[in-house]
């Protein structure tokens, strides 16, 4: 491995902080210590500034290590991206196409998703070339930029200018209480009436923005909810169920039961889980973007607007 290769540079420093070890980093990449080390001290020498702080037990990363490493970490990942993305291109001329969509994204526009097929393509008893799969939005759009999905249904926020992104339509959220819950008899409830209860609601890491967003706005307001996280609605139900707390769940799960429980509109027309469709933008070009296209006006059509 020769130090003044910007990337192999990049992997070697980038190696050692994630170790924390010249002789782990050396294990992993095949290289021998006193080698490894010699090198970081060629490329320090040559950058004129110390990247990592040494004790007889550990490797630190000084300020100027954490700089370099923060910078080629991106460096690596896009490059990593660049692969991918060639991969991906020449996936697009002979399928399959590949969409994503979110746990969360709303049940009607799944039979639209399923019966997708491409552009000009006559309907037959092939097996469709068009393959679906599901994930949480921050792999979705990872996978998107990556080129490991063709497009994909997300929940927003959505913010990267590498992604064409358009919203499909607006739920808002209902909340699940058990039979003898105080707020069982009422119409509705409010945002207020959600103070010191226990909610059972997604984990923050399958929607890190739109949980922080939920979670801020509710603070504005005063609120101050107890937060317990759960994959399934239907893990939600059981614990509803035994009177260990409440749900938040989406409006169209209100269509769905479970005994001892019942659903109550959230009257806040400020909450509520906007489904957003995306895709790379240098790929809005030919067969896939007309595919797209035909998905975005198919699916906008169903007016998906439920407060």
């Amino acid at each position: 491995m020769q130090s003044r290769n910007p990337i192999e540079v990049n992997i070697l420093i980038v190696v050692i902080a994630q170790e924390g070890s010249f002789l782990r980093a050396s294990k992993k990449l095949g290289v021998a210590a006193p080698s490894l080390t010699r090198r970081v001290s060629s490329i320090e020498r040559s950058i004129g500034v110390k990247l990592f702080a040494r004790t007889t037990r550990n490797v630190e990363l000084t300020t100027a290590g954490r700089l370099f490493v923060q910078e080629s970490s991106l460096s690596l990942s896009h490059a990593e991206r660049a692969w991918e993305l060639a991969r991906f291109q020449g996936q697009i001329e002979i399928g399959p196409y590949r969409i994503g969509y979110s746990p969360y994204t709303h049940s009607a526009f799944l039979p639209l998703l399923n019966g997708l097929s491409p552009v000009n393509v006559a309907p037959s008893d092939e097996p469709s070339n068009i393959v679906l799969q599901t994930a949480n939005t921050p792999e979705l759009i990872e996978d998107v930029l990556r080129g490991r999905l063709h497009a994909a249904l997300g929940v927003g926020p959505i913010s990267d200018r590498d992604l064409w992104v358009q919203r499909l339509g607006r739920e808002g959220f209902s909340v699940c209480l058990s039979r003898n819950h105080r707020l069982a008899q009422s119409t509705g409830v409010t945002v207020q009436d959600l103070h010191g209860e226990t909610i059972f609601w997604m984990p923050r890491s399958s929607q890190p923005q739109f949980y922080i967003q939920v979670a801020k706005y509710m603070r504005s307001l005063g609120v101050r909810p107890i937060f317990r996280e759960v994959r399934a609605a239907s893990h939600a139900f059981e614990f509803v169920s035994h009177g260990f707390g409440v749900a938040l769940l989406p409006r169209s799960a209100s269509r769905m039961s479970h005994a001892g429980t019942v659903f109550k509109p959230l009257t806040d027309r400020y909450l509520g889980i906007e489904t957003l469709l995306f895709m790379r933008r240098d790929q809005r070009h030919g067969e896939i973007k007309e595919l797209i296209d035909e998905l975005f006006r198919q699916l906008t059509a169903l007016k998906i607007e439920i407060n």
